[in-house]
């Protein structure tokens, strides 16, 4: 955790910096929430979260940090069979949702962008206050709510990195 933000906890340091280096919003969330909570997801999958990035592949849709934050909960929290519940993993995601949108107003990258120009250098800065907010939303979520799934939450990745 060198060079991470340490005022921030880690998987949320982590995704800022993934995003900050190059990686979509959506994949910086996925790969350091993986890393930090060792979900165990293959590397080779964090592909899946590529065309999130940029609100649904440059649609500029559903903002790609909070799908980020979607798949990590469903990740740790999601169903493997119709006769699972899926009430913990809808739950989580649409506290993630809620809370972001109360306090942007929007889920749209559109929306959330307007007052920049789309790929700008603003563009990238002010996105990366999304990526914090839908990170710590996703961090909270987990650490108050997954304890048992999750039972070392990010303690391992502290202890490792110290």
């Amino acid at each position: 955790m060198n060079n991470l933000d340490q005022s921030l906890p880690p998987a949320v340091a982590l995704s800022l910096d993934y995003f900050k280096n190059g990686l979509y919003c959506s994949e910086a969330i996925l790969k350091a929430f993986n890393e930090v909570y060792n979900l165990g997801f293959p590397e080779q999958f964090y592909k899946i979260s590529t065309a999130f990035g940029a609100g649904l592949g440059a649609s500029k849709c559903s903002c790609g940090a909070v799908t980020g934050g979607v798949l990590v909960l469903s990740l740790v929290a999601g169903r493997n069979s119709n006769t699972e519940s899926e009430m913990l993993s809808f739950g989580l995601v649409s506290e993630l949702h809620d809370t972001f949108k109360e306090k942007y107003k929007a889920m749209c990258c559109r929306v959330l962008t307007r007052s920049i120009e789309w790929g700008a250098p603003e563009h990238h800065i002010l996105c990366e206050k999304y990526v914090i907010d839908a990170a710590q939303i996703t961090d909270d979520l987990i650490k108050r709510n997954l304890k048992e799934i999750v039972p070392d939450l990010d303690k391992n990745f502290i202890a490792a990195h110290a």
